[in-house]
């Protein structure tokens, strides 16, 4: 969905960014476990600082049916930790989804401790 369009129609604008995801930009992942990993707070993620063994944390407030997307634009492969009791595609629970550099993938909540995701190629 195009934002500029919604707004175009007289929607203000956090109710546009709530209804078209917003994006997040420069996110640096951090931290080597999934309690010390950066938290994810935005729909649409592009990561540019990916130290060797860093991860970030998919948000522990999404419910069924939210989803966000995680590009990778570091230099390392990056760790993508499900919130706390969850788990990534029937990996353990609390276990890390790995995002290749140049990659993308889309984490989709199916409940609050089930994720799907979808790797780019």
């Amino acid at each position: 969905m195009l934002g500029y369009k919604v707004m175009q129609a007289g929607v203000q604008g956090l109710a546009v960014q709530a209804i078209c995801m917003d994006a997040g930009t420069g996110i640096s992942a951090a931290g080597a476990t999934q309690g010390t990993a950066t938290a994810l707070t935005n729909a649409v993620n592009f990561l540019s600082t990916v130290a060797s063994g860093t991860g970030v944390v998919l948000s522990s407030s999404a419910t069924a049916g939210d989803s966000q997307l995680v590009y990778n634009g570091g230099a390392n492969p990056v760790k993508v930790y499900p919130p706390s009791g969850a788990s990534i595609n029937g990996l353990a629970t609390n276990a890390a989804a790995t995002v290749g550099v140049r990659q993308a993938c889309e984490f989709h909540c199916g409940s609050a401790t089930q994720w799907a995701a979808v790797l780019s190629a």
